[in-house]
């Protein structure tokens, strides 16, 4: 690999996606520390203004590959496979209109061709993985008679890791499932990721009464949701709000739980303000962004030790973060009964959420101060 020029110009960096995901919120907080970013999708130009991408720093190939992607911007699950089949369009097109530049980083799975064009032409090539190994990712699928990734889906992911100098994952249980299936340790990365902290924040003071907790994200097996009876019939003044999709289990019928269904970023942070206590009894997930926004508004988290709950724990404090063993109802009814003690001495006070210099931590701008100290590590390791 050629010595990037790292005094002679800013660095230039591709990032290759096929919509935005956290990848926006990187390439904005590059653009701030003085990153020649270019940043392709198939988003149109009116989203990734909103996003607050500049013109300048932006490739979109809407309209290349209209009326596709159009219809991959749709919301749902019937979407999935038109999604599936433009990533190797958009990764074509990409690998052709990209310009020279010292590091790529690519979404897993998106990125195939303009990943090993990039590495070609002397590019430090990073792999984004936002999950768990796919092969993890499919083995809990089948486990718990949920359709597996598609074939092309799973097949892409392995290709776009094996183009990578090094793979970025989100958190410790992500890297480990990277390992159990054979991916060398020194070829992976981490970086945990950031909230929005001006939109999550929490309130003066919280509801009274009885403790209220939440649950955001699909309504299933692999997210542990099957957990949840048995924590109510526990707890007989806990109530449990659940926000998001209704996947491959039934909605409880219990007279202290209710679904509310999807609902915006905007809402979730006001909801996020009325509750005590977030719970996450996931299988598998990569990180689990909503954990964050949960702690940023001031709620304490119960979360399964298969997501980022424990990078949590390390950033915000222990006193914030309990984690226990995914799958394990005995470990959860007695993790959330402990934060119950917690919550019940500070009923009706003001919220206590992390110190400020450590609520920092969960900001976007510390996820990019993350990532830039990475990138330069590695240009400077591998000059």
């Amino acid at each position: 690999m050629q010595q990037p020029l790292l005094h002679l110009r800013p660095m230039r960096i591709i990032i290759g996606v096929s919509t935005a995901f956290h990848l926006r919120h990187l390439a904005l907080d590059l653009i701030n520390r003085g990153w020649d970013v270019e940043f392709h999708s198939y988003l149109p130009r009116w989203k990734t203004r909103q996003y607050g991408l500049p013109d300048h720093a932006t490739v979109s190939h809407f309209w290349p590959l209209f009326p596709w992607a159009a219809l991959a911007l749709v919301r749902g699950a019937p979407v999935q496979r038109i999604r599936e089949r433009l990533f190797g369009m958009v990764d074509r097109r990409i690998a052709k209109t990209m310009r020279k530049a010292d590091v790529f980083v690519g979404l897993s799975a998106v990125t195939i061709e303009s990943a090993r064009a990039a590495r070609e032409a002397g590019s430090l090539v990073l792999i984004d993985r936002g999950l768990s190994h796919i092969l993890h990712q499919q083995e809990i699928a089948l486990a718990s008679g949920q359709q597996p990734p598609s074939e092309l889906y799973v097949q892409r992911e392995l290709a776009s890791y094996a183009m990578a100098d090094r793979i970025v994952v989100l958190s410790q249980f992500a890297k480990r499932t990277f390992v159990a299936h054979g991916e060398d340790p020194g070829r992976l990365e981490l970086t945990t990721l950031g909230v929005d902290l001006d939109r999550f924040q929490p309130s003066a003071k919280r509801p009274s009464g009885p403790v209220r907790a939440l649950y955001t994200g699909a309504w299933s097996l692999r997210k542990g949701c099957d957990l949840f009876a048995q924590l109510l019939e526990a707890e007989p003044d806990l109530e449990l709000v659940h926000v998001g999709t209704v996947g491959d289990l039934p909605l409880l019928d219990h007279p202290r739980f209710r679904s509310v269904g999807y609902q915006t970023h905007e809402s979730l942070a006001e909801m996020m303000r009325d509750f005590q206590l977030f719970v996450f009894p996931t299988r598998d997930d990569g990180f689990g962004m909503v954990m964050a926004e949960a702690l940023a508004s001031g709620m304490h988290v119960v979360a399964s030790d298969a997501s980022g709950a424990p990078d949590l724990a390390e950033l915000v404090g222990e006193e914030f973060v309990t984690v226990f063993p995914a799958g394990s109802v005995t470990e959860f009814k007695a993790a959330v009964n402990r934060k119950l003690a917690v919550l019940a001495r500070q009923n009706g006070t003001a919220a206590a959420p992390p110190q400020p210099e450590r609520l920092a931590q969960l900001s976007w701008q510390a996820y990019g101060e993350r990532y830039d100290a990475m990138l330069r590590r590695l240009l400077g390791a591998a000059a």
